[in-house]
């Protein structure tokens, strides 16, 4: 079996993937190329600002348990209550991949339910 079971996708099915992802509301993954002396790199990126870092540790929890059920893992640089993601597939030379987009949609719908959770009940009567 080969190593390397994903294609780089192209820009406009990477474009594609964006918009549906970004349809959930802000914050907006975007695509971010790297321009090296040698090949050009790509990485899907976003900032997650949340309410303080107890929080922003349970949203870290939630994206580490969906790396770990896609087998795919982020780069995350967290400062108290910012959570900066960068996603690439390492296996087709820092390109985008179905990897980078599954991962980056399963982590923003883990964003917007940890957000609707702390969103006061509407009254009904």
């Amino acid at each position: 079996m080969s190593k390397n079971l994903y294609t780089k996708l192209s820009d406009g099915k990477i474009q594609t993937a964006l918009s549906k992802i970004n349809s959930f509301g802000q914050p907006h993954w975007s695509l971010k190329t790297i321009n090296s002396s040698t090949t050009p790199s790509q990485n899907l990126i976003v900032q997650y600002k949340l309410k303080n870092f107890k929080r922003t540790w349970n949203f870290l929890n939630l994206i580490a348990k969906q790396a770990d059920i896609l087998k795919h893992h982020p780069t995350i640089t967290t400062t108290y209550n910012k959570i900066d993601i960068e996603l690439t597939t390492h296996d087709v030379g820092n390109k985008i991949t179905d990897k980078d987009i599954t991962l980056a949609e399963a982590i923003h719908k883990e964003y917007y339910n940890l957000i609707s959770e702390n969103q006061p009940k509407q009254s009904s009567n």
